[in-house]
């Protein structure tokens, strides 16, 4: 299932990246920055060399955080100012929004990373990375008693996906659906996409937008293969997209925003016996190297987006001197590359004021309690936010089919896809006018001897959506009913 580009996209991916540049900041921190994080408009986190930890508040320059520990940080994952996880060299710390507070801490020289934390925060994951296994390990705040981990023969790069229902991407180009205790939630215990070729991805970027629920294959994400090679998993393979990197470049780490732009950061050596930055960058159709860094770039070695920005965007990237009244409406994307001696790169862009904002919603309209053959009906709203109309997208509709049995569709939804008791269906959307919207109601009877209700819906190849926070809705119920 390969991502559509309108011509709107088009245009609008080229002023997104013709309309800024990239600026380079100093920190207090001398160290190497490793990972960097952007949970939101308001708070972004840093980690490097001897438990250097840097937090960026309203557009300033960072600031030195107490993080306990002199151990080198390689890695960090925020949900937002008061929820993180860090991992370094024989450590792992966790941020409640006052301190930093040691997981463990050991001397055997075992390095963690791979962090990340689910969208309902109710689990946190880390991976120590071993020959010839690494081992993934889950962490649920405030529980007594920690499940055990488990050892996969590639490592973890990255996540996606909601609490009980996560999509994981190994180095050989696996993706596994597991649970919050790592274990696979296929019947056969095989990825559900389970990689043919001799991939070593040594970065991977999947939009939380194209990850949908159940055992469907997300629609897509980048990559970098053994450090110089990009790759495309278009929703069924992963694809070499023959970019020419030349062969003095590392990329070490790749991210994206939401209208088919996507980053990729590295380094190489700046003739003195040094490094410096690397910056490539993808509109759609093609990736080029941006050869206009600030003087004085060193390598790059990780690269964060906060995306969907509401209503304001701000002029210096963060909480800080705001726009015009007149730009009120804009929105855009903040980025920020965590580098070398402690430095970092900023780049604020704007999308332009005409743009869509389509979101959905579903509600049950049916009261509770709810018991086993039972009928209810679900409402599915489609509404665009934004003062341009949305052209050629597709509404998605997914339902567990063990729990719920469709009775009747109102919305008139075509089946794409069956697998795993997971039923999708969708509806191309040809124009939904700036303002407008649509209800459609589907009727299903609950099947499940536990009473559960799973419906998502989802907005597919809108290239010019400017908040993608708001185009996913997850309707589900359990032992409430």
């Amino acid at each position: 299932m390969k991502k559509k580009l309108s011509l709107v996209g088009l245009l609008l991916s080229c002023v997104l990246f013709a309309g800024g540049s990239w600026q380079l900041g100093q920190t207090p921190a001398n160290e190497v920055f490793n990972g960097i994080t952007y949970p939101n408009e308001s708070y972004a986190f840093a980690v490097g060399n001897n438990g250097t930890i840097v937090k960026f508040q309203s557009g300033d320059n960072g600031s030195l955080m107490t993080s306990g520990t002199t151990k080198d940080l390689y890695d960090i994952y925020a949900t937002d100012g008061n929820t993180a996880i860090a991992a370094g060299e024989d450590t792992v710390l966790i941020w409640d929004g006052i301190s930093w507070t040691s997981l463990f801490e050991s001397d055997t020289g075992t390095p963690y990373t791979a962090n990340w934390i689910t969208p309902e925060k109710d689990v946190y994951f880390y991976e120590s990375v071993g020959q010839p296994l690494s081992v993934v390990c889950s962490y649920f705040p405030g529980a007594a008693q920690q499940p055990l981990c488990r050892a996969l023969q590639d490592p973890v790069m990255t996540y996606c996906g909601n609490s009980g229902d996560i999509k994981v991407f190994t180095r050989n180009g696996d993706i596994r659906w597991v649970d919050n205790n790592m274990g696979d939630l296929t019947d056969d215990s095989m990825p559900i996409h389970d990689d043919p070729g001799f991939l070593f991805l040594t970065a991977i970027w999947a939009a939380p937008w194209n990850c949908l629920p159940g055992s469907i294959e997300p629609l897509e994400a980048f990559a970098i293969n053994n450090t110089n090679d990009f790759y495309r998993f278009d929703g069924s393979d992963w694809v070499n997209m023959n970019v020419n990197v030349p062969n003095d470049q590392v990329l070490t780490w790749i991210g994206g925003a939401p209208t088919t732009n996507v980053i990729a950061v590295g380094y190489k050596p700046d003739g003195n016996g040094g490094n410096q930055g690397v910056v490539w960058e993808y509109d759609g159709q093609n990736w080029t190297e941006n050869t206009n860094l600030p003087l004085g770039t060193t390598g790059l070695t990780d690269i964060a987006f906060n995306t969907g920005l509401p209503d304001l965007i701000f002029a210096d990237g963060f909480e800080g001197n705001v726009f015009a009244a007149a730009n009120a409406m804009n929105k855009g994307v903040d980025i920020l590359a965590s580098a070398e001696s402690g430095k970092y790169l900023r780049l604020t862009e704007l999308f332009p004021q005409i743009a869509t904002d389509v979101s959905v919603k579903k509600t049950l309209l049916t009261p509770l309690p709810i018991g086993n053959g039972d009928q209810i009906t679900i409402r599915t709203q489609v509404t665009n936010l934004g003062s341009q109309d949305a052209t050629d997208f597709r509404l998605v509709d997914g339902y567990y089919t063990f729990d719920l049995t469709l009775v009747n569709d109102g919305c008139g939804l075509t089946q794409i896809n069956h697998q795993q008791g997971w039923k999708y269906r969708d509806k191309n959307i040809s124009l939904l006018a700036a303002g407008d919207f649509f209800i459609c109601d589907m009727v299903f009877e609950v099947a499940g001897s536990g009473y559960t209700i799973y419906n998502f819906a989802g907005i597919m190849e809108l290239a010019n959506d400017i908040n993608y926070h708001n185009d996913r809705s997850h309707l589900r119920r359990t032992s409430e009913l």
